[in-house]
């Protein structure tokens, strides 16, 4: 450094500049470690009850959702609907092996004994394509907003909100509605 400074003069420094550092680097706005999200998506979706061996349409959720709500989701791992179901090889980079996903249940947790797979157990215990009217009032009772205006824009779009799951093994999920919730 110091045959560097005779030669380039006493003036001349070489200042090395950093990228900024964001404040905290492990936390995405759009996921928060704290899990509130305030918006969730509504599907109706095929699964294979492996209690009772037949199909049911199911009302599922893409995340844990905030509020009273909460207390009627659980997360199940449901199996594949067929077996000839699989993953490529190099379908998705993001499929995990897992199929774990969030439901609507139709009372609360604490309610059918404990949550999970034993809600399979009662054919019930799962919200479905008969009950949206009733999900619907009852979001809208707790404070809940049914985002119609983003719903029908996602319908109307070319990007496909549902279909068939990049992260996980499923079938074609139908988007009922986006739900927003904010403290």
């Amino acid at each position: 450094m110091r045959n560097m400074n005779r030669i380039m003069g006493e003036s001349t420094k070489i200042h090395v500049i950093e990228p900024p550092v964001p404040p905290n680097d492990d936390e995405s706005p759009f996921y928060p470690a704290g899990g509130e999200i305030g918006s969730f998506v509504l599907y109706l979706e095929p699964i294979l009850n492996p209690y009772y061996q037949s199909y049911q349409n199911i009302i599922t959720l893409n995340v844990m959702p905030p509020g009273p709500l909460s207390e009627m989701v659980t997360m199940i791992n449901v199996p594949k609907l067929s077996p000839f179901q699989a993953a490529a090889a190099y379908a998705s980079p993001f499929y995990t092996g897992e199929n774990c996903i969030f439901v609507l249940l139709r009372y609360k947790r604490s309610k059918l004994g404990g949550v999970g797979s034993g809600a399979f157990k009662n054919a019930e215990s799962f919200m479905g394509a008969d009950d949206i009217p009733a999900v619907f009032s009852y979001l809208l009772k707790k404070g809940y907003t049914i985002d119609t205006s983003l719903s029908k824009m996602m319908y109307q779009s070319r990007v496909e909100i549902g279909g068939v799951s990049d992260s996980r093994l499923s079938g074609d999920r139908k988007m009922i509605a986006m739900v927003t919730r904010f403290p």
